[in-house]
C-alpha cells in the first residue's frame, strides 16, 4: 500500500443550476517522502486535489488514504488534529503577522506541534538566516514566501503542500528550497502545483489533470513521450528558454 492513496475521487461544485465537475473519478498513488509535481491548466482541478488531501474539502465519492487511513471518512475532532499535525499548507497569500518577526511567525507555528523542529534551522535551512529578525513589512516577497514555507516546515509535517507558493521565487532559489525540503530528516511527501518547466523535471512524480480528469502520471521523460495534454502544457505555458535546458 502506497503512503497516499486517491481512489476514484469525485468532487461536485453547483452554482445556481449549473454544476461543475471539478474531479471526475480521480485516482493515484504516491510514496512517502515522493516530491511530486501537479500541473495542468487552469480549472483542472490541480488545487481541489490539494484541498481534499489537506483536509480543508472533501470529497463527494471516492477514497482518500493516507497512512492506510481514510481522511475522508474522519470526524471534525480527527479531521483538525489532521490538519494540526500532519499536514503543512502554504498558499499564494503568506498570511503572516506583521507585528513579528521572521523568527517569530516560525516559532508560533512551531508551538502548535508536539514534533517541531528548530525554529532557527529550518529558517536558515529556506536560506534566511540573515532576515530573522525582520519583520514581514522589511521582507521582499520572495522572503516573505520562504519564511511562509519555513512556518509550515517547521512543525514536521507528514505531507507539505504548496498551492502555487514559489511563484514570486527566481529558479535558483526555487532549487535550493525544494533540496533543503528534500535533505531533512524524514522529509515530507511534498505536492507543489507549479507552471515552471525547471520545477517539473525534478519531481519523483508529475500528475497531469485536466478538466476533473487524470491526464497522465509519470515522470518528465515519461509525459513528453505518453501525455498528448503535458506535452501541450509544457510547450505552450512553460518559458521556451527553459525547456531547452
Amino acid at each position: 500500500m502506497s503512503f497516499i492513496e486517491l481512489e476514484s475521487v469525485y468532487k461536485k461544485y453547483s452554482m445556481g443550476e449549473v454544476t461543475i465537475n471539478a474531479l471526475d473519478g480521480v485516482s493515484f498513488s504516491v510514496e512517502q517522502g515522493e516530491l511530486c509535481m501537479v500541473v495542468g491548466p487552469s480549472g483542472a482541478g490541480k488545487t481541489t486535489v490539494l484541498n481534499i488531501l489537506g483536509g480543508i474539502d472533501d470529497c463527494d465519492d471516492g477514497k482518500v488514504r493516507v497512512g492506510g487511513e481514510l481522511i475522508n471518512q474522519f470526524n471534525s475532532k480527527r479531521m483538525a488534529l489532521y490538519r494540526r499535525h500532519d499536514v503543512g499548507f502554504v498558499f499564494q497569500f503568506y498570511n503572516l503577522v506583521p507585528n513579528l518577526t521572521a523568527l517569530e511567525n516560525v516559532e508560533l507555528a512551531s508551538q502548535i506541534s508536539n514534533k517541531a523542529l528548530n525554529p532557527v534551522r529550518v529558517l536558515e535551512r529556506v536560506g534566511l538566516a540573515d532576515r530573522m529578525n525582520n519583520f514581514p513589512s522589511q521582507l521582499p516577497g520572495g522572503e516573505q514566501q520562504r519564511v511562509a514555507i519555513a512556518r509550515a516546515l517547521v512543525r514536521k509535517p507528514e505531507i507539505l503542500i504548496l498551492d502555487d507558493s514559489a511563484s514570486a521565487l527566481d529558479y535558483a532559489t526555487d532549487a535550493k528550497l525544494r533540496m533543503a525540503i528534500r535533505n531533512l530528516d524524514n522529509a515530507p511527501t511534498t505536492f507543489i502545483v507549479s507552471q515552471r518547466a525547471a520545477s517539473v523535471r525534478y519531481a519523483d512524480k508529475i500528475l497531469v489533470l485536466d478538466d476533473g480528469k487524470l491526464a497522465g502520471m509519470g515522470t518528465h521523460e515519461q509525459l513528453l513521450e505518453t501525455c498528448a495534454v503535458y506535452q501541450e502544457i509544457y510547450h505552450s505555458q512553460f518559458p521556451k528558454e527553459v525547456a531547452q535546458r
